[in-house]
C-alpha cells in the first residue's frame, strides 16, 4: 500500500444513518464478503474487527458478525460482535459515540465512545451497549426499559410530563 493511499476513513455519519450506508462505505474501501438477509448484512468471512475505545484506551474488541437496523426502526446501525465468549450488540448513537473510523489496513472499525446523555429516568449515562428510546413528543432519551416502565406506571414523559402510553408490543406512543 503506497503512503498516499487512504487507510483510515471516518464513517460516523453512515453508522448513524442505516446499515446499507455502512456496507456501501465498507465495500468501497475494502473487499468485503457479506450476505444480505432482509435489512441485515451478515459477514461471511468474519475478518472485520470492531473495537471500542474511550479517551484513547481500548476496552472491547471482537469480530463483526452482522450489521443491521435498530429494532424500533429508528435511524442508525447495530453491530453484532463476537468476542469469543459471547455475542454482544453495539448500538452507536450520537448520545454515546464521538466518531467511528474504518482502518482499512487493519480491517478494523474503531468506535470512540463518550457518554454525552444521561437517562431521563435513572440519571445514569447512556452507554454504547444500552438500548435507548425517547419520548415521541420532546425526544428525551432514556434506557429503553426504564422509559417503558416509567410510562407504564405514570402514563407521562418524565421530562415534558405529556400524556403517553405503551402498546402491547412495547412501543411508546402519544396518549
Amino acid at each position: 500500500m503506497s503512503p498516499k493511499e487512504i487507510t483510515k476513513v471516518e464513517i460516523t455519519n453512515e453508522v448513524f444513518k442505516e446499515p446499507k450506508e455502512v456496507i456501501n462505505q465498507l465495500s468501497s474501501n475494502m473487499d468485503l464478503k457479506y450476505t444480505k438477509v432482509i435489512q441485515t448484512y451478515v459477514m461471511e468471512d468474519r475478518r472485520l474487527n470492531l473495537a471500542l475505545e474511550h479517551e484513547g484506551s481500548s476496552y472491547f474488541k471482537g469480530k463483526v458478525v452482522w450489521i443491521g437496523n435498530k429494532k424500533d426502526d429508528t435511524e442508525g446501525s447495530i453491530f453484532c460482535v463476537d468476542t469469543k465468549d459471547e455475542l454482544k450488540q453495539i448500538n452507536p448513537t450520537a448520545e454515546n459515540t464521538e466518531k467511528v473510523i474504518l482502518d482499512v489496513k487493519k480491517d478494523l472499525i474503531k468506535v470512540s465512545t463518550a457518554s454525552k446523555t444521561k437517562c431521563s429516568v435513572c440519571g445514569k449515562n447512556i452507554e454504547i451497549f444500552d438500548e435507548v428510546t425517547g419520548c415521541p413528543i420532546c425526544e428525551a432519551k432514556a434506557h429503553k426499559d426504564h422509559l417503558t416502565d416509567w410510562v407504564r406506571m405514570k402514563h407521562t414523559c418524565p421530562v415534558c410530563k405529556k400524556s403517553l402510553n405503551v402498546s402491547s408490543t412495547g412501543v411508546i406512543f402519544i396518549d
